[in-house]
């Protein structure tokens, strides 16, 4: 291989994806490539692509153009996509881009420069795209591309549900989980390495362990994290409503470490949708849970999403769902038109299709009334004083989130300090002075 090569890197999709890319990052400098941000320097151009909706599906292939522009300008440049898309239809995007060099798909990621080397010897093709069995431990090298105060730990792979609209089975395979003892040794490693928020993700954080021979649970993991040395907290990603038991509500109230943000994707709150959705619940055991974790978790913070325009979707089911969004006021919400996805049972439904207007009619609403939500929530965080995470710099000095907010897809902190201070924590204390919709401005204290 090509001696002091640099590569520019493309992530798509949400933080599972991320940390793929951070593995493959992480195999690259391994073997001697370095990570440049900018494509004008680049010998390679990486793609770390999402196939799990239409719009993420788009998205990648505008990156996939714009990376084949790039190489068109010099001679020597070289185009790899990796990740769901070539993983979910390799054969599709391969006639679709016969001028990118290199594919690889999810049981690849961290054979990525040894499949770099194949490319520049002219041996490397199209890798076999199997069914994705792997998942990564705390011995794989990786490259942390998160700011230095919070990092991803994937503690399981692939999902095991069979939701009428969801294709990440058929892309990701079924249920793998970590042991437990190789996630405590990773968070262990990434919190003696200075880093403060530890990001617990998978397909279904709540159903981990549930697959292992010797059987094991996200409160015991969690109990086993609380026991780690060091000045850090433990944030949990995408869980599942059916696996969001007793214990897991206990677990967020007892945890030394875990902060009290649910982050529970329900979907829809009408019992034919969901029904219809194969969620195996209905609306009474949903407002059920959801009234269980506010009750029962001290100052939590509520993160949904739902989907809205599913096949059989009525005006009275919209208005089921709508009413229920105004009762429970969640602290983040994302809504989204359905997008009918090819392998899933819903494509194949042709009755009670619900028009693309009246789905994003519906969606425009739902997410007009969640920002007033919002807007009236931040409004009460004025004159407060709030503990911070910081994320980074900016020109007004410096970026965070609260910690009932997530990375990328929740609200920012932004924080004056003063002009001598040399030296902050990962975590501070800020004085909220005025709050928009989405953002918080305040004070270091």
């Amino acid at each position: 291989m090509k001696k002091n090569l640099q590569l520019y890197i493309v992530s798509l999709g949400c933080a599972k994806n991320w940390l793929d890319t951070e593995i493959m990052a992480g195999s690259a400098v391994s073997s001697g490539i370095m990570i440049t941000p900018y494509a004008e320097e680049a010998d390679i151009f990486l793609i770390n692509t999402c196939s799990f909706i239409f719009d993420a599906r788009t998205e990648a292939e505008q990156n996939i153009l714009e990376a084949l522009l790039w190489k068109k300008q010099q001679k020597h440049r070289k185009v790899v996509v990796a990740g769901c898309l070539p993983q979910r239809n390799i054969e599709e995007v391969q006639n679709q881009y016969p001028d990118v060099d290199l594919f690889m798909g999810l049981n690849d990621v961290s054979k990525f420069s040894e499949l770099v080397a194949d490319m520049y010897e002219g041996i490397a093709g199209i890798p076999e795209i199997k069914e994705c069995t792997y998942i990564y431990d705390e011995e794989t090298p990786r490259l942390q591309l998160t700011p230095s105060t919070y990092a991803y730990v994937k503690i399981a792979e692939g999902c095991n549900h069979k939701c009428a609209f969801c294709a990440i089975p058929s892309i990701r395979g079924l249920q793998r989980s970590r042991p437990v003892d190789s996630i405590v040794r990773e968070a262990q490693n990434l919190v003696n390495n200075g880093v403060y928020e530890l990001i617990l993700i998978a397909q279904d954080t709540t159903s981990y362990g549930k697959d292992l021979k010797e059987k094991a649970s996200l409160p015991q993991l969690i109990e086993e994290l609380d026991k780690i040395e060091g000045d850090f907290c433990i944030r949990i990603l995408y869980t599942h409503p059916l696996h969001f038991t007793d214990e897991v509500i206990e677990m967020f109230a007892t945890s030394e470490h875990l902060v009290p943000y649910v982050d529970i994707p329900l979907q829809h709150v009408s019992t034919p949708v969901l029904k219809a959705m194969k969620r195996a619940t209905d609306e009474e055991k949903t407002r059920e849970l959801v009234k269980k974790i506010k009750a029962n978790i001290p100052n939590v913070t509520l993160r949904s999403t739902f989907i809205v325009g599913f096949p059989g979707e009525t005006e009275e089911d919209y208005q089921s769902l709508k009413q229920f969004i105004l009762d429970t006021e969640f602290d983040r919400l994302g809504v989204f038109t359905y997008s009918p996805e090819e392998g899933t049972s819903a494509a194949e439904i042709t009755e009670g299709l619900v028009p693309a207007e009246v789905a994003a009619e519906r969606c425009d609403e739902l997410m007009k009334f969640q920002s007033e939500i919002a807007f009236k929530n931040n409004q009460k965080k004025v004159g407060q004083e709030l503990d911070v995470i910081i994320e980074g710099e900016s020109e007004e000095g410096i970026i965070g989130r609260t910690y009932g907010d997530a990375p990328e897809v929740d609200n920012l902190v932004h924080v004056s300090i003063p002009e001598d201070c040399e030296y902050l924590p990962a975590a501070i204390k800020v004085k909220i002075t005025e709050a928009d919709t989405y953002d918080l401005f305040g004070d270091l204290i």
